[in-house]
């Protein structure tokens, strides 16, 4: 790791890479938990894939009963949404499935006062780009801004990057699939003018979609897909402008925003023309980043396998976290591959699963807990990424006092931090 005249040094008990859902609540966790914490973001803002994104809706707060199985910083987050009095949640009727909608720049708002109301050192517009390894121990962090470069030192870090580039840097265990078995992305649009009474229904998309492509012949694979109404702004928040390739190859991740982008001004064209409710519909906003559902995920010291998932599997003794959200597998542009659990209810995800096989402090929450592909495609969604980054960020500051793996201590202080495991 290079360290020249322009490095500087900054020393903590944790740090954590990535300030979405899963870094936010990593940091603010541990901070709870008494470490002094640093959390590193490279966008200027906080938030992950609801603000990148405008993916406005956290999934994984409920399970299908409209049971809450996720609270802890994820409730603060949610507690914050209320003291706005913008609080919603809706029930998408096709699948069952109950998100909370969010407010763009409330939630950057809100996200900014967790962090500072927990004490955290927070770095933005600070990307990683190295790491420095010692055995099995992760002993610093390197990071670029614009005025240079910042070398992080800790005795316990978490990955909530998404992408997995701590452990990518620290040579920690990942899997990554083959690109045609990930997961396609989507970029996220958001439509103003829509009128209140519009339909936003699946088949009324489909068929202004199928007149479409008559009349353009423009082929528009996916016919229908997600759509809200988002409080405040009353936008329609529009899933469908999928792109199918390798997110870890630069120039394909290029094609995929360029294309997204295209695909975002047809769908809009076709429902002007052929939606109820739509005509004086207008594109506000597409991301502005595209939608990236898988990249890497962690090797960790346990798996979450997808018989655990359907089975509803309790871990009575080793439960960190739990997840009430159905396997959803983009498995293609246009398809969607959907896997229950039993009782309409959730499973827990156990310690080993946040923990690095073969990095001894380093631990990982959100879309990098450890998971089979088809487990993957259930605890990567926001809110249940609340909940695996809330125990990282506890078990690293666990781990920064002792220097040892203490899982019950971890789950004592989870419980006393409002957790539900």
């Amino acid at each position: 790791m290079g360290n020249g005249a322009e490095s500087e040094y900054v020393d903590a008990d944790v740090v954590v890479i990535g300030g979405g859902s899963a870094g936010i609540a990593a940091a603010v966790g541990a901070a709870q938990a008494g470490a002094e914490v640093v959390l590193i973001e490279q966008y200027g803002f906080l938030g992950g894939a609801a603000t990148t994104g405008s993916v406005l809706t956290y999934c994984g707060f409920f399970d299908q009963t409209g049971r809450q199985v996720v609270q802890g910083v994820g409730q603060l987050l949610i507690d914050k949404l209320r003291e706005r009095d913008i609080y919603r949640t809706h029930t998408f009727v096709e699948t069952g499935n109950t998100v909370v909608l969010l407010d763009q720049e409330i939630t950057k708002r809100a996200c900014d006062e967790l962090i500072a109301e927990a004490g955290v050192r927070l770095f933005l517009h600070t990307t990683v780009i190295g790491a420095d390894v010692d055995g099995d121990r992760v002993v610093g962090v390197e990071a670029a801004h614009r005025g240079g470069r910042l070398i992080f030192r800790a005795p316990a870090f978490v990955d909530a990057s998404g992408d997995g580039i701590l452990l990518a840097s620290a040579g920690g265990e990942t899997v990554i699939s083959p690109p045609a078995e990930r997961q396609a992305s989507t970029l996220v649009m958001r439509v103003a003018g829509v009128g209140a009474n519009a339909d936003v229904s699946g088949t009324g998309m489909t068929r202004a979609v199928e007149r479409y492509r008559v009349e353009s012949g423009s082929e528009l694979v996916r016919t229908s897909g997600i759509a809200a109404r988002l409080p405040l702004s009353h936008e329609i928040m529009l899933l469908l402008a999928d792109e199918h390739r390798d997110v870890l190859d630069a120039a394909q991740l290029t094609r995929s925003e360029l294309d997204g982008r295209q695909l975002c001004w047809e769908y809009l064209e076709a429902f002007r023309r052929h939606l109820d409710g739509w005509a004086d519909a207008r594109l506000a906003s597409t991301g502005p980043q595209i939608g990236i559902r898988e990249a890497r995920r962690m090797r960790g010291q346990q798996t979450v396998t997808a018989d655990d998932v359907t089975a509803g599997r309790k871990r009575e003794h080793e439960a960190i976290a739990r997840c009430g959200w159905p396997m959803e597998n983009h498995v293609v542009p246009g398809v969607t591959e959907y896997g229950g659990i039993a009782d309409r209810g959730w499973y827990d995800i156990p310690y080993g699963a946040i923990c690095s096989a073969n990095r001894r402090n380093l631990w990982a929450g959100g879309r990098l807990t450890s998971s089979d592909s088809r487990a993957y495609a259930s605890l990567r969604v926001m809110g249940t990424s609340f909940a695996t980054g809330h125990a990282s960020g506890v078990a690293a500051a666990m781990y920064s006092r002792s220097g040892v793996h203490d899982s019950d201590r971890t789950r004592a202080e989870l419980r006393d931090q409002g957790a539900l495991i």
